[in-house]
C-alpha cells in the first residue's frame, strides 16, 4: 500500500477536514473524480475504502465491460469484508451494552452504521444507548447539585448572632449579607447555564441548572418560564429523578492530585529546562498561589512552550502518516493530546487514527484466518 493510498484512506474516513474523496451525487450515490472501473474499485478495496469500493462497483453499468468481474469482486471480497466489520462492531456494541458501558456501545454502533446497508437499525440502537447514558449522567449530576444547594441553604443559619451578642451585630449582619450575595450569584449563574445547555440541545442538563436556580431563588418568574420551556424539550425516555431531601449527607469531596507544599522559581526553571512542561505548569501554579514573583510571566511562557510542543508533535504525526507509518503517527498524536487534551484538531486526529488502526487490524486478522484457496 503506498503512502498516498493510505493518506486517501484516512481522508475518506474524515481525519483531514479539508480533504475529501467523494461527493454525493443524485440519489445519495457517491460521484467520483474519475471513471468507475473495476481497477478503481479494486484499488479502493485494497486501500481499506470498503464502502467507496462498493459504491463504485454499484455505479458500473450492466453494459460496461468490467461489470461481471466487478460484481465478482463485490460478492467475493468487498461484501464479505464489509460484513466482517459490521459483525465485529455489532458484537462489540452488544458486549459494551451488556456491561452497561453506554458510551462505548454508542461508538461501536456508530461504526456498524458506517458499514451497514441498513444503517437505521444500528442508528436506533445507538440512540437507545445515548438516552441511557444521558439518564445516568443526569442522575449523578442532579443528585450532586441537590446536595450542594442544600448545603448552601443550610449555611444561612450559621450567621445568626449567638446568645450574648447583639441580634443586630454588624459583623454577623455583614457576613450574612455576603453569604446571601454568594447564593444570588450562584442562582444567576445557574439560570445562565440552563439557557446555554438548552441551546446546546441538552435539556436534561438545563433542567438541573434551572431547578437549582429556582431552589435558590423560588420567586423567579423568568426561572419558572424557562423551566416550562426546558420540560417541553426533554426527550421521551429521559425522566427527572424524584427529589428527596438530603439528610445531612455532605457534598462529594473532590480529591486533587498532590502538589508540592512549597515551590521555588529555581524548581520551575529546572523543569522547564528538562522539557517537563506539564509538571512545570503544576509547580508554577503553586508558585503563583504563594505570591511568587513573575509567576504569571512564567505560566505564560510555559503555556506557550506547551502549545509549541503539541503543534510540533501533531505535525510529526501528519508527516509519519504521509509516509504510511500509521502506528508512529498515532503515537505522536497521542502525545499532542496529552499536552493539550482540549484541542479539537489533535483529539479528532487521534480518534480517527486509532479508528483506522482498528479497522485495518480487523480486516487483516479476518483475512489471515480464512483458509487459503489453491
Amino acid at each position: 500500500m503506498s503512502g498516498y493510498g493510505l493518506w486517501r484512506v484516512l481522508c475518506c474516513l474524515g481525519l483531514m477536514a479539508t480533504a475529501g474523496c467523494t461527493s454525493l451525487g443524485k440519489g445519495g450515490m457517491p460521484s467520483f473524480s474519475f471513471m468507475n472501473t473495476y481497477e478503481a474499485a479494486l484499488k479502493d478495496f485494497e486501500r481499506g475504502r470498503i464502502m467507496e469500493a462498493r459504491a463504485r462497483v454499484l455505479a458500473i453499468r450492466k453494459d460496461h465491460e468490467d461489470y461481471a468481474k466487478a460484481r465478482r469482486l463485490l460478492n467475493t471480497k468487498i461484501d464479505p469484508a464489509r460484513l466482517r466489520l459490521v459483525r465485529h462492531y455489532r458484537l462489540k456494541g452488544e458486549e459494551a451494552e451488556a456491561r452497561g458501558e453506554w458510551f462505548r456501545a454508542m461508538r461501536f454502533y456508530d461504526q456498524a452504521t458506517t458499514f451497514s446497508i441498513k444503517p437505521e437499525i444500528f442508528a436506533k440502537r445507538r440512540e437507545a444507548m445515548n438516552l441511557k447514558m444521558r439518564q445516568v449522567r443526569m442522575q449523578a449530576l442532579i443528585t450532586e447539585r441537590r446536595l450542594e444547594d442544600a448545603a448552601w441553604l443550610s449555611g444561612l443559619d450559621a450567621y445568626e448572632p449567638p446568645r450574648g451578642v447583639d441580634p443586630r451585630d454588624t459583623v454577623f449582619l455583614r457576613m450574612r449579607e455576603t453569604y446571601q450575595d454568594d447564593i444570588e450569584d450562584r442562582a444567576t449563574r445557574s439560570y445562565r447555564e440552563a439557557r446555554r445547555y438548552l441551546r446546546n440541545d441538552l435539556p436534561e442538563i438545563a433542567y438541573i441548572e434551572i431547578e437549582s436556580h429556582l431552589r435558590l431563588e423560588p420567586d423567579s418568574d423568568r426561572g419558572k418560564r424557562l423551566r416550562a420551556e426546558i420540560l417541553k424539550a426533554i426527550p421521551k425516555g429521559i425522566h427527572i429523578p424524584a427529589y428527596t431531601r438530603p439528610k445531612g449527607k455532605p457534598a462529594t469531596v473532590v480529591k486533587h492530585v498532590p502538589v508540592p507544599k512549597s515551590v521555588t522559581t529555581k524548581q520551575v526553571h529546572e523543569l522547564m529546562r528538562k522539557g517537563e512542561w506539564l509538571k512545570a505548569r503544576k509547580y508554577a501554579l503553586v508558585y503563583r498561589r504563594e505570591g511568587g514573583k513573575d509567576a504569571d510571566r512564567l505560566l505564560k511562557q510555559i503555556q506557550a512552550n506547551i502549545e509549541k510542543k503539541a503543534a510540533s508533535l501533531f505535525d510529526k504525526g501528519r508527516l509519519a502518516f504521509r509516509r504510511e507509518h500509521l502506528d508512529e503517527a498515532v503515537k505522536y498524536w497521542a502525545a499532542a493530546v496529552e499536552l493539550m487534551p482540549a484541542h479539537p484538531e489533535y483529539v479528532e486526529a487521534l480518534r480517527r487514527g486509532q479508528q483506522l488502526q482498528e479497522r485495518l487490524r480487523i480486516l487483516r486478522e479476518s483475512e489471515a484466518a480464512e483458509p487459503k484457496k489453491e
